[in-house]
């Protein structure tokens, strides 16, 4: 039985370690041989790296590594093109600096090939310079791996400099390729973030941004065939432990970690996520914890973003959108989906000028609930065990038709929120902590629900109650008198649960709920 290759990035050690390979090799096959130049985004730990190693060792003529691939038998492997590899995530610029770094790597590069620079003083330099010796006869391989890492490192607002300084630095770097063509095979870039071209690649407009093609859409990531074929064995185990169906297991699966798009047509798992769900056999936030998105929920926080939209199934980008991110103007849709808190849902063509929109949401479950609970920690400065321990509560009041005790619960709530962190727009403020609260009970919610008249601040849903919610500033009187006059309990008169209307009003020199009423449909 094959191992696990949990955060192996050399494809040299899933031989070694008899280790599970995905196959990708056919799709990296049509990628070098149908383009030289290329740029893919992706969010980290989708396996970026593994795919820049796979191609470093394809052309580098390692024919045992591919052993049971497709490329096996369709390449030649004979001839071995020469290497630059380039990683910034092993590259000590935090210590050195991002231009000191650089050159320490190209002298190191120079020293492996037994060359010495003849005219190049500095590391764009000799970055060219090593380009046209190495590529004099086959052209040489140039493979970049996380080129972004320099920038977003310190894309809060105390390090903007730095980023600035190093985004300078790296634009330098790429500025004299173009003039290498001759000397290049195959130039592929990777990344999280994709700064403009203006930003960083004004000099290369040949490079194809293949990150939203359909073409190569599943070049990362894992399709559910995929995880079917080469994981039977781990399936299997997990049915057996958690006592369900194939099929019970596959739909769980894909709820947690599947709904990744970069077309809105193919959908990807996780592969960090799925991994470590069959070595832990457990369903847990894997990909989340592995890294914390806490400068995106300060930003959230910072420019008072309506995080809402996000779980809204309308929520709209055009295609342009994709090309827009600047340092120092950031746009937090874009960031949000480059990093991979946000996917495409749905690609729409306009039928009259085949100009393209894209649906954008949270791809599955692990990522939705995890940001809830960091936006939440963020917005109230209360612990994550502790809010766990309160939404517990607070579902279990409204099972048992307590909203007394959901009153108490959510007061007691905002009365722990510190007050130097409460924001000015106060209304905005409450709404958003309500709504991460309901999205996190784990009980039927709908926020901001849309109806024939107007649009409901919140649903909730248990087995024998409806409760619709309406939240104000000020006065309870005015909360209850917008849910008679809109009606909104006729979108549920046929159920057979029991249908509450509740208002709740906010008292913002308090900075806490004033007052509540709840009234039944006959009632109201």
């Amino acid at each position: 039985m094959k191992n696990l290759g949990i955060g192996i990035q050399e494809l040299s050690e899933f031989k070694k370690r008899n280790l599970i390979y995905v196959d990708k090799t056919k799709i990296i096959y049509n990628l070098i041989s149908s383009g030289k130049y290329y740029f893919l985004s992706r969010p980290r730990r989708f396996g970026k790296s593994l795919l820049l190693n796979t191609i470093k060792e394809i052309y580098q003529g390692n024919k045992e590594l591919f052993i049971d691939t497709w490329i096996y038998d369709n390449w030649n492997w004979k001839e071995k093109i020469p290497i630059i590899k380039i990683s910034f995530t092993s590259m000590s610029y935090k210590n050195l600096g991002l231009e000191t770094a650089l050159e320490h790597f190209f002298d190191e590069k120079a020293f492996e090939y037994n060359y010495k620079y003849h005219f190049a003083t500095d590391y764009s330099g000799k970055f060219i310079e090593l380009i046209k010796f190495l590529g004099k006869e086959k052209g040489v391989v140039i493979l970049i791996d996380e080129y972004d890492k320099p920038i977003i490192d310190y894309l809060d607002k105390k390090s903007a400099g730095i980023a600035q300084e190093n985004k300078e630095i790296l634009k330098n770097l790429y500025s004299g390729i173009k003039d290498c063509d001759e000397y290049i095979k195959l130039l592929f870039i990777t990344g999280v973030s994709k700064f403009s071209r203006v930003s960083i690649f004004s000099e290369l407009n040949n490079l194809r941004d293949i990150t939203i093609s359909k073409q190569y859409s599943q070049i990362a990531g894992y399709t559910e065939k995929e995880i079917i074929k080469y994981y039977p064995t781990f399936l299997k185990k997990l049915e057996s432990n958690f006592k369900i169906s194939n099929e019970k297991l596959l739909n769980t699966m894909k709820l947690w970690y599947n709904g990744y798009s970069w077309d809105g047509e193919n959908f990807v798992y996780n592969p960090f996520s799925i991994l470590n769900l069959f070595a832990d056999e457990s369903f847990s936030n894997y990909w989340f914890k592995s890294g914390t998105p806490t400068f995106l929920t300060k930003l959230i926080k910072e420019e008072n973003i309506d995080i809402k939209k996000y779980d809204d199934s309308d929520f709209v980008m055009d295609d342009a959108a994709f090309d827009s991110y600047e340092i120092g103007n950031i746009d937090l849709n874009i960031l949000l989906f480059q990093t991979g808190y946000l996917t495409i849902k749905e690609k729409i063509v306009n039928p009259e000028d085949f100009s393209i929109d894209y649906k954008i949401s949270y791809p599955n479950k692990e990522v939705r609930d995890s940001f809830y609970k960091f936006l939440i920690s963020e917005f109230t400065e209360i612990d994550k065990t502790q809010f766990s321990e309160i939404t517990k509560d607070l579902k279990e009041s409204l099972e048992e038709n307590d909203i007394e005790q959901f009153v108490i619960i959510l007061k007691s709530l905002y009365a722990n929120i510190p007050f130097e962190i409460f924001m000015k727009n106060a209304e905005s403020y409450y709404h958003t902590i309500i709504y991460l609260i309901l999205k996190l009970l784990g009980v039927k919610v709908f926020v901001e629900k849309h109806t024939n008249k107007g649009r409901i601040d919140a649903v909730v849903e248990t087995k024998k109650n409806i409760f619709i919610m309406e939240f104000k500033m000020g006065s309870v009187k005015s909360a209850l008198k917008q849910l008679k006059g809109k009606k909104y309990y006729e979108s549920y008169l046929k159920d057979e649960r029991t249908i509450y209307n509740i208002g709740i009003a906010f008292d913002e020199k308090e900075r806490n709920i004033k007052e509540y009423q709840i009234r039944t449909v006959e009632e109201l």
